[in-house]
């Protein structure tokens, strides 16, 4: 019986060895190169316009630091001015943002009068609108798809008037 055992153990060892490839040591795979894209608000563009409220067009600029090709989008967004959010949703894209690149996302933001009255207040006393977008991008790659939260802000300038000197 202590034979048959270690015929056994014997033949287990030989069998996992010739199952384990070149017999070399296996190592964990690395953690997957994933940076996160860089979302900012390029430009917003009227669109409809009804009587409790309208879309508008922002456009976002995505910038891929990575070393390969972030496919279809998914972007989470709310568009805030001051403190107020104007706009939420979700938006699936069918673009590629090549390596090391940029493309333009254009998401339609549908909206109420009440949630844009602050950004016209603002742009009309002084030209200009604080902004925030905040979110989530889910994107395809080599790995799957990945996920990155977003969240900038920045100054947007409503009106450009030329003043006289």
């Amino acid at each position: 019986m202590r034979r048959i055992n270690t015929a056994i153990a014997l033949a287990s060892i030989v069998i996992a060895g010739a199952c384990g490839g070149s017999g070399g040591t296996r190592v964990a795979a690395p953690p997957v190169p994933f940076y996160s894209p860089t979302v900012g608000l390029r430009d917003v563009k009227m669109g409809s316009v009804g009587i409790l409220g309208g879309s508008m067009d922002v456009v976002l600029n995505v910038y891929n630091p990575n070393d390969y090709s972030l496919v279809a989008p998914r972007v989470s967004y709310r568009v805030m001015v001051d403190q107020m959010t104007i706009g939420t949703g979700v938006f699936d894209s069918d673009i590629t943002v090549s390596s090391m690149d940029s493309a333009r996302v254009r998401v339609p933001v549908p909206f109420t009068y009440k949630g844009v009255s602050a950004a016209g207040r603002s742009a009309a006393n002084t030209g200009t609108v604080n902004y925030r977008v905040l979110g989530h991008i889910v994107v395809g790659t080599p790995y799957g798809r990945l996920s990155a939260p977003y969240d900038r802000v920045g100054q947007y300038a409503a009106i450009a008037l030329p003043w006289p000197r």
